[in-house]
Parts: C-alpha cells; sequence; structure tokens
C-alpha cells in the first residue's frame, strides 16, 4: 500500500521505536541501515516513542538523528555540539518530577486483584511512568483495561503503546511535542513541517501522529489494533516492525530518486 503515498517531496521522518523500529525487542540490521541511508540522503529522523530518557540519551548521542522526543511527548534531546546533549522539556523540569512522584504514589496504591508492575526502565525516566503490560509482565485485555481506567479515573493521561501504559500529567503528547521540536529546532510552523514530514508506527499511542501528519504510515503490526483507533494511517506496509520500517525507507528514497530524475528531464 505504500505506493498509494506520495513521500517525494519530504525531508523530515517522525518514527515511533518499540515494535516500528524494534522487532521483538531487538534492531534488525536491516532497520539500521535503513535510518542510515534515510539520514546519508538528507532525510532528517527523529525518534518519537514513549521510551524512557535513559534509551533516548543512547539514540541521541549513538543514531544518524536529528533529535530524539521522549516519555511520549515530555521532552526532546538534540545535540548542541559533537559530545554535547541539551534536553528539552514541555514544561520545568521540577514539575514534571512532582507528577511523577504522585502517579507513582497512586500505582501504588491501586488495588485491582491482580499485580499492576512498573517497567523495569523506570528508574530511568525523567517525567512519566511506565506500567508493563507486554514486556517482561503479560496482562490481559481486560486487566489492561481496568488499569488504564482507574487511572484515568484520577485525572491523568494514559496512553498504550505496545508494551507499555504510559501515564503522565499535563498537555503534552507526541504530537504537540513533534510540533514543537519543529518550531523551535527546525525552524518550522506546523502547516510547512506537516507537509514536509513523515510519521511511522505501530500502537494506538500513535494516533495524535496519524491525525497530525497526513503523510503516515503504519508497519503492519497496527492492523490489530485498528479496529479500535479513531485515527489512522494513510498507508500500511506490508512487513510488520522494523521490516516494515525497512520497506518504507526503500519506497520513499526510490519516489526521491524518481522525482529527481523527472526534474532533470
Amino acid at each position: 500500500m505504500l505506493n498509494t503515498i506520495d513521500l517525494a517531496h519530504a525531508d523530515i521522518l517522525f518514527t515511533d521505536v518499540d515494535d516500528t523500529l524494534t522487532t521483538q525487542g531487538r534492531l534488525l540490521p536491516e532497520t539500521y541501515w535503513a535510518i542510515c541511508r534515510l539520514a546519508s540522503a538528507g532525510i532528517r529522523v527523529i525518534p518519537v516513542t514513549g521510551g524512557c530518557a535513559g534509551w533516548c540519551d543512547q539514540i541521541i548521542r549513538t543514531w544518524p538523528v536529528t533529535a530524539v522526543i521522549g516519555e511520549g511527548g515530555a521532552f526532546y534531546a538534540a545535540r548542541s555540539a559533537a559530545q554535547t546533549v541539551e534536553w528539552h522539556f514541555w514544561e520545568e523540569a521540577s514539575s514534571h518530577r512532582h507528577h511523577q512522584s504522585v502517579i507513582l504514589d497512586e500505582v501504588a496504591a491501586l488495588d485491582l486483584g491482580f499485580e499492576v508492575t512498573l517497567a523495569s526502565d523506570q528508574a530511568f525516566r525523567f517525567v512519566d511512568v511506565a506500567i508493563d503490560y507486554n514486556q517482561q509482565q503479560s496482562l490481559n485485555p481486560e486487566q489492561v483495561a481496568a488499569v488504564q481506567n482507574a487511572l484515568l479515573a484520577r485525572g491523568f493521561n494514559v496512553r498504550q503503546s505496545s508494551i507499555h501504559l504510559n501515564v503522565w500529567q499535563g498537555d503534552f503528547d507526541k504530537a504537540t511535542m513533534a510540533l514543537r521540536v519543529g518550531r523551535d529546532l527546525l525552524g518550522l510552523e506546523a502547516s510547512a513541517l506537516q507537509q514536509r514530514s513523515v510519521f511511522i508506527g505501530d500502537a494506538p499511542n500513535d494516533e495524535c501522529m496519524f491525525r497530525d501528519f497526513p503523510l503516515s504510515i503504519g508497519v503492519a503490526n497496527i492492523r490489530q489494533h485498528l479496529p479500535t483507533m479513531t485515527h489512522k494511517p494513510a498507508a500500511i506496509a506490508g512487513q510488520p516492525s522494523g521490516l516494515g520500517f525497512a520497506e518504507m525507507a526503500e519506497a520513499w528514497l526510490q519516489q526521491r530518486t524518481s522525482s529527481l530524475q523527472g526534474e532533470g528531464a
């Protein structure tokens, strides 16, 4: 279905990480090579993840990316020099820390008849709280819904990724921070950013990006979530996870090459 979407003139990529770049928790060589090829072609690659600050620090320091948005839009990190990373939070870092402490207390107090377990990377998170339902733990759909509803009733934001329930306070999400990155880091207002950007993802917590970025793609494993999603990708890759990402990258680069050849004819 990727031939139904025009990628030729886009030059910015926002990409989810878990189960979009990764495949069963691993970054395949084909996927990392696809990231490198896109970056070498002049496409600015910006991961947008619910993943923790610790993971984002590794990504911005070692991958060929322009920036990384983490913890569901709580912050973005960018290099200001070769070995210097700057962190830009949605609000003051101290305010985020206070909210995080409140959420942790509420999660600890949940009494739902089954164990609610924090993600193993919680210690490396600056802002949000991640509850593991499908990484090292295994909750059934009814249990996931019970946790989500209990925390929503307490006034928190809750989004479901492919492995975690991410919980936070504040008016940010992946899309709002992507728009801020466009303005503050790339010098682009919303309409220009949306025209020049592609987004690829796999899960319900990517809905805000599918809503706000018309050039949106789902890897094939998103199909399991489509019945419950309001905002869906414009196209879906034939392959799942990291192989679907590589498929998208190949289609994008081929379209760019064809467009340049056509302009030169």
